[in-house]
């Protein structure tokens, strides 16, 4: 897991047609998004790290869930202009039947892990799930899923906000990391409106719906 603070480079071209599904800065501009732009390399495009849960059951579960690899898969990031927001998202193809046993891996962690520790650079990060949020309604495919998350010590908190959308084989990833902020802040404001822009645009794209208004 990374920090905001990346550098800002060009955008990369996408490879086959998946990269049709993903968010482009067009799609941003239009959508009143126009303070972010795409970086280069995709921030999240990296193994996870080991996680370890409350048991060590749980912990198989939590390391194969969130380390399921597609068959096929393309990813991009976005980056605000004061590089406080970063936006990860990814359009991912399975076999058939494998992305919906691996959203139901994914919903069993969130299920039964309130809390887990990843190792990073030899050191233990704490994450916590803070908000069991209730499945989107428009926009979902087939299954969705949002869940929100604390990770990191009191005072350098990291929250991390992930929204999952399976459509048949093919799913939506879509991760917004912020350091946290105090609610009623004109930084919670503005993380709150470019997660719900985010939240509408990308999983119209990804399905093929009308842009929101």
């Amino acid at each position: 897991m990374k920090t905001p603070g990346h550098p800002r480079p060009t955008p990369a071209d996408r490879p086959d047609d998946l990269g049709r599904l993903l968010v482009t800065t067009a799609d941003l501009t239009d959508a009143g998004l126009d303070d972010f732009i795409e970086l280069q390399a995709p921030s999240s495009d990296e193994d996870p790290p080991p996680m370890t849960a409350a048991t060590p059951e749980l912990t198989d579960l939590l390391n194969r869930a969130f380390g399921d690899r597609a068959a096929r898969e393309v990813r991009t990031s976005f980056m605000n202009a004061d590089s406080t927001i970063v936006v990860d998202q990814g359009v991912s193809e399975r076999p058939a039947g494998a992305a919906a046993t691996w959203m139901a891996d994914i919903r069993r962690v969130y299920a039964q892990c309130a809390a887990w520790t990843m190792s990073i650079g030899g050191q233990d990060i704490n994450v916590r799930v803070v908000d069991p949020a209730a499945d989107p309604e428009r926009g979902s495919g087939d299954e969705a899923l949002l869940r929100t998350m604390l990770a990191g010590p009191p005072g350098r908190q990291v929250r991390i906000t992930t929204l999952l959308v399976r459509d048949g084989d093919r799913a939506l990833e879509l991760t917004f990391r912020t350091l946290a902020t105090a609610p009623d802040t004109p930084e919670a404001t503005r993380l709150a409106t470019a997660t719900t822009k985010f939240l509408a645009l990308a999983p119209a794209k990804f399905l093929g719906l009308p842009p929101p208004d």
